[in-house]
């Protein structure tokens, strides 16, 4: 019993790696003795740090006394800059000093990462040891933002928190909260409820068309005004501003199909959508939209205390303008012409609303081509280092963002989850980031206010585990990306990808446990080599391996045979953490037999039906899948394989697909059985006999876009 409860009192009071602080600290210095907290430590702090108090005392049992002297003293000092601080752990406590509250903040994260990784499970117990150790640190830039985007998939309030507090973990201090776009409208607005309780929904009984998942039912959910004030206030504490986004003009079809009086004067072709009106761009020229807008911006600026509402700006559709006779009409008493010239006039018309309520506007760099937004005027450079130039060119405060290296829902890999990119978007991806070989000049540098990465959640709602947590996608996605954007934000001296690896793997993979945070693991390697085929992982991680045929998943502890390198791929855990799927080369080879594919929908010139038959890319039709539409795949051969994955849609988001449908297998060449319902547009077969032909049938309208991808058989 007495080894027992000195190996946890070891435990309890360890040492923490003190120089493991992500971001880097600007000076960390080490000395040679130690400071315990033990169980009568009290904390004491400036008045108007009480909510930072509060904060700590979530995650140490500290008792709060009044008064100037205590273990934890949290203190601020105007001689610091704001979110500047300093740290010192000695033999009389630790002392905390910031320019500010986010000063005191930063350092209380910084503090936290120092003990043991049990404070994040907010039960840690006392006596913890910790070295005698300075610290002086303060951000690069002013702005460490992420985007969470909540209007493509509605989060619950408690997941807003949770990332709220994955932020305030790393020193992320900007919730950039977008809340509307073309699936959904996420913001109660009382003076015109219906954009909520209607637009806040997609499919069913809504008028909005259900789009990436839950095509069955109705899905959505919106923000309260008292639920966003309430997140406002949380996230406040930690030190984050949120930033709301109104997604405008582009991006607002579901609003249009709430509100069709938006849209501009003219009766669109629906023929190639089953009737769905998919205009998603607010008409220029009717004085009634921004008088709506104003409604609008009177709340929210009501609502968000943050001097900025991102009013949107990016991929806006001209060609809804070319065809409005009033946005035509407008131009030519305005002298500008239909694109980026009207879209500016429509957002200067915006940033007049927006001075009225004293915010100012944050844009999408397509925003500015037309030239005179005010230079006041925030810029999210997203569309890659060209977006960010044009910015910095233009004179406009920029914040960084390019997508090939900032948007974290982007594959980590090529086989894995996430939006397609061509070489995936890693950890490595992220540190290896540098504003000089990007192309930036010192001169450009000059209008950087910061850093953002961004979570687009076209995915989320296809990847919720309903028997896991709802933000396990989100978790995964996050991390370990979102450590390399807060030291791309924060860090003059950052860390390479190397050290940064083996900080996580020390220090971190114990404390996202803690937390309760799922997080990607670097995939197994694996090698082909003298008749075996081997698996290993760099972290300690237990690995497993499914095999193709028969969906079976089985523990890995010795090498196996090569023969089943076309068919296994192995995976790895290890706390919360698994990775993506890795294998050999060879499970990546599919078959390719002959086959001849016809349709009943016509396909376009550019991507032909022939992409199928050859195994090429994905072929496009020309309209929306019907009711009774059929894509038929007749093998010159008859065909005897272990699986086939049927693929309707984009692989990396579940839209343009027949998601109201099923598979039928020929095994004569002339009847044919069902064999399965498409789910999100896929099946996976494993067939036990010789398959003829295999065909896809709509059984109902199908997914509102201009048209439908058909991709080529995966054949094993």
């Amino acid at each position: 019993m007495k080894t027992r409860f000195l190996i946890l009192l070891a435990f309890l009071a360890q040492i923490a790696h003190a120089a493991d602080i992500v971001p880097k600290p600007r000076s960390l210095v080490e000395g040679n003795g130690e400071f315990t907290l033990n169980r009568r430590a009290t904390l004491v702090c400036d008045e108007r740090l009480d909510n930072a108090a509060s904060y700590l005392l979530g995650y140490l049992p500290l008792r709060l006394t009044k008064g100037t002297t205590g273990d934890v003293r949290l203190l601020l000092d105007s001689t610091l800059k704001s979110e500047e601080y300093q740290l010192r752990i000695d033999n009389s406590g630790i002392e905390v000093r910031g320019g500010d509250y986010g000063g005191v903040f930063n350092a209380l994260q910084s503090l936290l990462q120092m003990l043991p990784a049990e404070v994040y499970t907010k039960r840690a117990s006392l006596p913890i040891t910790l070295t005698h150790t300075t610290i002086s640190d303060a951000p690069r830039y002013s702005y460490r933002g992420f985007l969470l985007d909540v209007a493509r998939t509605y989060m619950p309030v408690n997941e807003v928190k949770r990332a709220i507090d994955y932020m305030a973990f790393l020193k992320l201090n900007k919730l950039h909260f977008h809340l509307v776009d073309n699936p959904g409208w996420r913001i109660e607005i009382k003076s015109h409820p219906e954009l909520a309780k209607v637009g806040g929904w997609r499919g069913g009984d809504s008028p909005i068309h259900p789009v990436y998942a839950h095509f069955d039912r109705k899905y959505g959910g919106y923000y309260t005004q008292e639920e966003l004030r309430e997140v406002v206030v949380y996230a406040a504490q930690r030190n984050i501003e949120v930033i709301p986004e109104i997604d405008m003009p582009g991006h607002s079809k579901g609003l249009g199909a709430v509100r069709p009086d938006i849209l501009c004067n003219y009766t669109p072709d629906t023929t190639i959508t089953n009737g769905i009106d998919t205009r998603n761009v607010w008409c220029v020229a009717k004085e009634s939209n921004y008088r709506l807008i104003e409604d609008i911006i009177r709340e929210v600026a009501d609502i968000f205390p943050s001097k900025y509402i991102h009013i949107g700006g990016d991929e806006v559709n001209f060609n809804w303008w070319k065809q409005c006779p009033d946005c035509q009409r407008l131009c030519r008493e305005k002298g500008i012409t239909v694109g980026p010239q009207l879209e500016e006039h429509f957002l200067m018309r915006v940033n007049e609303i927006l001075a009225r309520y004293d915010r100012r506007p944050i844009v999408w760099n397509e925003a500015i081509r037309g030239g005179k937004m005010p230079k006041s005027t925030v810029v999210c450079g997203w569309y890659g280092v060209k977006g960010c130039l044009e910015a910095m060119n233009g004179g406009y405060p920029t914040i960084v963002m390019p997508s090939r290296y900032f948007y974290l829902d982007k594959r980590q890999g090529p086989n894995e989850i996430g939006h397609t990119s061509k070489t995936g978007i890693t950890l490595k991806t992220i540190c290896d980031f540098e504003y000089e070989s990007a192309g930036f000049t010192p001169e450009q540098q000059k209008h950087i206010i910061g850093v953002e990465g961004a979570l687009w959640g076209e995915i989320i709602a296809s990847n919720i585990d309903p028997k896991g947590r709802f933000s396990d996608y989100l978790e995964y996605m996050i991390f370990p990306r979102l450590f390399g954007v807060s030291e791309a934000a924060w860090c003059h001296d950052r860390r390479s990808y190397d050290d940064m690896y083996a900080t996580l793997k020390r220090s971190f993979y114990d404390k996202l446990e803690a937390m309760g945070a799922t997080f990607r693991l670097t995939p197994p390697t694996i090698e082909v080599k003298e008749g075996k085929l081997t698996a290993t992982t760099d972290d300690g991680s237990k690995i497993f391996y499914t095999d193709i045929r028969t969906n079976r998943r089985c523990a890995y502890t010795e090498p196996l045979d090569a023969a089943l390198a076309p068919y296994v791929a192995f995976h790895s855990f290890t706390k919360t953490g698994r990775s993506g799927i890795a294998a050999a080369p060879e499970y990546w080879q599919y078959r390719q037999p002959k086959v001849a594919v016809t349709s009943s929908m016509p396909f376009t010139k550019h991507r032909p039906l022939e992409e199928c038959a050859k195994y090429g890319d994905a072929a496009y039709t020309t309209r929306c899948a019907r009711k009774g539409d059929w894509v038929e795949f007749r093998f010159e051969e008859p065909l005897d394989c272990h699986y086939i994955e049927v693929i309707t849609g984009h692989y990396q988001v579940f839209r343009r697909l027949i998601y109201n449908g099923h598979v039928e297998l020929s095994y004569d060449g002339k009847s044919f059985e069902q064999a399965g319902r498409l789910h999100n547009g896929k099946i996976e077969l494993r067939p036990t006999r010789t398959i003829h032909a295999l065909r896809i049938v709509a059984d109902g309208i199908t997914d509102a876009e201009e048209y439908t991808c058909i991709r080529p058989l995966k054949i094993k």
